[in-house]
């Protein structure tokens, strides 16, 4: 089975609370390895059904340079899982250029079994073959951006989370995970982190989804009394739920403000 997951980014806070209520659960750049770019543009295995592009591997931003690909992957010391992804890898690999599925999915999966089991580089070069197929879907782009999270290379994290947004912008998922991304790392960067909310809001208007998001932000940064609006407005756009929890928040910040 072909796993065409997104690679979520944890929210932080009360929002976790309020959201088992509602169910929702390019700067300066440096130049890739040229090894990196060799791997990530030629892929093994049977030839792509899907006409590819191309599309040179994802750039690296200058201020993340070098990269320590290594890392502890969430398979690490589990015997099982490890065994499992190796024969997810070598299943998905049979399966490129068969036309049963599309490439892009299963270079996606490939890597993402890759960066389960720690191997940030191969990684990285698999949803580069992803792109390659499909440049104009957002998911490799946020996967990447979860995958540079996890390396430390936050710049291109954002990067990788903007550029999700830019192929893809009818697509609210890619903007949650970019805002929810960008008020944990970058919280004081009030200008870039209040213009991915507003990209988001012109193309989706207001939606509770985008405003928990920037409530929570608001309370981290201590901006009660604009966290207290954003939780209104979220009520506000929550009819007939069960609103207790958003009740509860707006009271204990209320009692911050006196």
């Amino acid at each position: 089975q072909i796993t065409k997951r997104h690679w979520m980014a944890a929210g932080i806070g009360f929002v976790v609370a309020v959201a088992a209520f509602f169910g929702w659960s390019y700067r300066a750049q440096a130049p890739v390895p040229q090894d990196a770019i060799d791997t990530a543009t030629s892929p093994s295995g049977p030839t792509a059904t899907t006409t590819t592009v191309s599309v040179g591997p994802f750039p690296i931003n200058a201020a993340d340079t070098p990269v320590v690909w290594s890392f502890r992957g969430t398979y690490a010391g589990n015997e099982t899982l490890t065994t499992q992804a190796n024969a997810d890898i070598t299943h998905l690999t049979g399966l490129i250029g068969k036309g049963q599925y599309d490439n892009y999915d299963l270079y996606n999966g490939i890597a993402n079994d890759y960066s389960s089991l720690g191997d940030g580089k191969t990684a990285y070069q698999y949803y580069n073959r992803s792109i390659q197929v499909h440049p104009a879907k957002g998911l490799a782009y946020a996967n990447l951006a979860h995958l540079f999270d996890q390396l430390g290379a936050y710049q291109t994290a954002a990067d990788a989370y903007a550029k999700a947004v830019a192929v893809e912008p009818g697509m609210l998922e890619y903007h949650i995970e970019r805002l929810t991304y960008l008020t944990r790392q970058f919280p004081k960067e009030t200008a870039r982190v209040t213009d991915a909310f507003a990209a988001a809001t012109k193309q989706f208007g207001d939606t509770a989804a985008v405003l928990q998001v920037k409530a929570q932000w608001f309370t981290a940064e201590m901006r009660y009394a604009d966290a207290i609006t954003a939780w209104e407005q979220v009520k506000a756009l929550s009819p007939g739920r069960d609103t207790s929890a958003i009740d509860a928040e707006i009271a204990r910040l209320t009692a911050k403000l006196q």
